[in-house]
């Protein structure tokens, strides 16, 4: 069999039609992908959790230059066209998607990852400088962060720490 060298290149897509277009190329058999984050925002007065495009109106796709049919994908819906440097199609470095695929699993492990505790419900932190320390949970810092209120040498403390490092004391027992 010969040697497969599929490299990434770079589609620009109509407006808001990065799925559309991902979708249309996998249902084609051609790796497709675009980073997105989750992002809380203020809709109608209640806070929400939606997916963001981090890169609007580009998608990257893995192809085969001497197998692919360029015109196929460039007629793709959702697709305007390759981005061209010139008369030739842009490339993407392999290792600059895959870093962004493996930001992106991170951050959804860790949005995942989060699990809602109640106002004033003892936590004890799992890593970094104040490990095995219990505090107070007070309340969300983003998605990401938290609000504890940990008691440092008689002085109670505001910390602010990531939701990945704290588990409910509860919980803990039970482990």
């Amino acid at each position: 069999m010969a040697d497969v060298k599929k490299e990434w290149y770079l589609l620009y897509c109509k407006g808001k039609e990065e799925l559309r277009a991902l979708t249309n190329l996998e249902n084609q058999g051609i790796d497709s992908f675009f980073p997105t984050m989750k992002i809380e925002k203020k809709v109608r007065n209640k806070l929400t959790c939606q997916n963001v495009v981090i890169f609007p109106n580009y998608l990257f796709v893995e192809i085969d230059k001497r197998t692919a049919n360029f015109n196929s994908i460039r007629s793709t819906r959702g697709v305007i066209d390759f981005v061209k440097c010139g008369a030739n199609y842009t490339k993407v470095p392999t290792a600059l998607v895959a870093e962004l695929k493996a930001k992106q699993l991170c951050r959804d492990k860790a949005v995942n990852a989060v699990i809602a505790y109640d106002e004033g419900e003892a936590v004890i932190i799992q890593d970094g400088p104040f490990k095995g320390i219990e505090a107070i949970y007070q309340c969300k810092d983003g998605l990401e962060r938290s609000v504890l209120l940990i008691n440092l040498i008689h002085n109670v403390t505001t910390l602010c720490i990531a939701n990945t490092e704290i588990k409910s004391k509860s919980k803990c027992k039970q482990s």
